[in-house]
């Protein structure tokens, strides 16, 4: 009787294994989705790091996964690539036009369902995104941070109104073009009841939250970034990298920000 018994738990094990790797896309009781890229070489069993990626406005999860920018970088370091789609290509994050659906909710609830079908490495969950999906990577690290080592936004920050005070501290390393027009650092109006916030005023709410008194030091890092670096009193970092382009992103600096992410992680 004993043997049967760890053959059916053996037996349900694999079959859970092979339902999790086949959900294509993975959907939630809520009817939400997500697509998930493991990482080639993978042996099946040892514990992930995770990256969710939010993509821009009117993306969806399929393009996340196609994009070399995003998942030549995950899969070079062995990170579990995962994919969430917004809810008609669009986040839920505050001042954002779009608020038909409870997206922090809906973005833990990725991570439960992920955690539970994939041997996620809990220490090292990074939440990153560009554009649209960058705002509500900036929402998250302010109202919902726990349980992610890192955040990684790309072009993409508050929106009015901004919070006034952050729940807790977080790392979190931001790059921006100072030639976006898309979402320019001083913020801009998008049409007539909208703004796009200022990105330095949103670094000082991220100062006082993870207690950087310090200046910062500037850092050139080798994929061309230009970073200003606190190193704050909660034993949080905070970069905010600058580059002279548009509203863009490259592998090498989500490349950079992943190794960025494992040095920080657990501290």
């Amino acid at each position: 009787m004993r043997a049967a018994l760890v053959f059916f738990l053996l037996l349900a094990a694999s079959g859970a294994a092979v339902a999790a790797e086949s959900c294509d896309p993975c959907r939630l009781p809520d009817g939400g989705s997500y697509r998930v890229q493991v990482p080639p070489g993978w042996d099946g069993h040892a514990r992930l790091p995770m990256l969710m990626f939010l993509h821009g406005y009117t993306g969806k999860a399929t393009e996340v996964l196609a994009d070399p920018a995003v998942a030549e970088p995950a899969a070079a370091l062995g990170f579990l690539l995962v994919a969430p789609n917004g809810l008609d290509g669009a986040w839920a994050h505050q001042g954002s036009p779009h608020q038909e659906r409870d997206d922090r909710t809906f973005l833990r609830s990725v991570v439960g369902d992920v955690k539970r079908r994939w041997p996620v490495d809990a220490r090292l969950v990074v939440l990153g995104g560009f554009s649209d999906g960058a705002s509500m990577v900036w929402d998250m690290a302010c109202f919902a941070p726990l349980g992610f080592a890192a955040f990684l936004p790309f072009s993409g920050g508050f929106w009015e109104r901004m919070p006034t005070a952050c729940t807790a501290p977080v790392n979190l390393r931001h790059v921006h073009g100072t030639a976006d027009e898309m979402v320019p650092l001083a913020g801009r109006p998008i049409r007539e009841n909208w703004r796009q916030a200022d990105i330095e005023r949103g670094f000082g709410i991220w100062r006082e939250t993870d207690r950087c008194t310090a200046p910062p030091e500037r850092h050139t890092l080798s994929s061309g970034l230009q970073c200003d670096v606190w190193s704050c009193r909660t034993r949080r970092t905070l970069e905010l990298c600058l580059h002279p382009g548009g509203h863009e992103m490259t592998a090498r600096w989500l490349e950079s920000g992943l190794r960025w992410a494992r040095s920080v992680a657990g501290r």
